[in-house]
């Protein structure tokens, strides 16, 4: 008795990889350091646009999805109509200072650009209007953006205080907490630190805390030296 045959089978579906998460191109590592670059020279590039050339010019090194541009732009446009106050550089320790506020601008650019993205999305999601969340979100970063820059000049103002103690001590100062400080700050006080090769736990009123209120003076005979990890070194706050 002749077998019937078996039917076909179906082909074996192939496995689906997993979701990817949407990626918009904000989390680039290297998108802050060119933030930071653009924005150090944009007044030159005022004539130019302004925040769009910035945008443009991060647009053709990143692959930046278009709401993520669009939300990168809104924060650039804000950032660029209220910049830093301007700090010169009269020493090492202000111009470590001028690095990190740098630093920490673009971070804020990057930071604030995902929140902006974020509120779109979540409007979109729930079925309201996407331009009056991306306004809301904006105005909540105007807030934020004066608490930073406020930051940034508080840690320019230590800088330049560092900087003077520092024209008349020479490169080894001392640390002096003040009333109230952290324990951080109090193992700190009377012991020295260079200058230009800043203890780990950063330089006084810039590097420990935010609000840090300690100071630098003469260096403290036979103090004991505050661990540094080496020049240029300074841990952001």
């Amino acid at each position: 008795m002749t077998t019937p045959a078996s039917p076909p089978q179906p082909p074996p579906q192939a496995q689906q990889p997993p979701p990817r998460q949407q990626d918009d191109g904000l989390d680039d590592a290297a998108l802050a350091v060119a933030v930071a670059a653009l924005l150090a020279g944009s007044a030159a590039l005022a004539a130019a646009g302004g925040a769009a050339a910035i945008l443009a010019a991060l647009r053709r090194r990143f692959a930046l999805s278009s709401a993520a541009s669009q939300a990168l732009g809104s924060v650039l446009t804000m950032v660029t109509a209220y910049p830093p106050p301007l700090t010169g550089i009269i020493g090492a320790a202000s111009a470590q200072t001028s690095r990190m506020n740098a630093a920490r601008r673009a971070q804020y650019v990057i930071a604030a650009s995902k929140r902006v993205l974020g509120a779109a999305r979540e409007a979109r999601a729930k079925g309201e209007p996407i331009g009056a969340a991306v306004r809301a979100q904006l105005e909540r970063e105007r807030r934020f953006y004066e608490q930073h820059q406020a930051a940034m000049w508080d840690r320019a103002k230590a800088a330049g205080q560092i900087d003077m103690e520092a024209a008349v001590h020479g490169p080894l100062l001392g640390w002096l907490a003040m009333k109230g400080a952290t324990p951080e700050c109090r193992q700190a006080s009377g012991k020295n630190f260079y200058v230009d090769s800043p203890p780990d736990i950063g330089l006084p009123g810039i590097g420990p805390h935010v609000g840090c209120r300690c100071i630098a003076v003469s260096p403290w005979p036979n103090g004991e030296l505050l661990a540094g990890s080496g020049p240029g070194y300074a841990r952001a706050a």
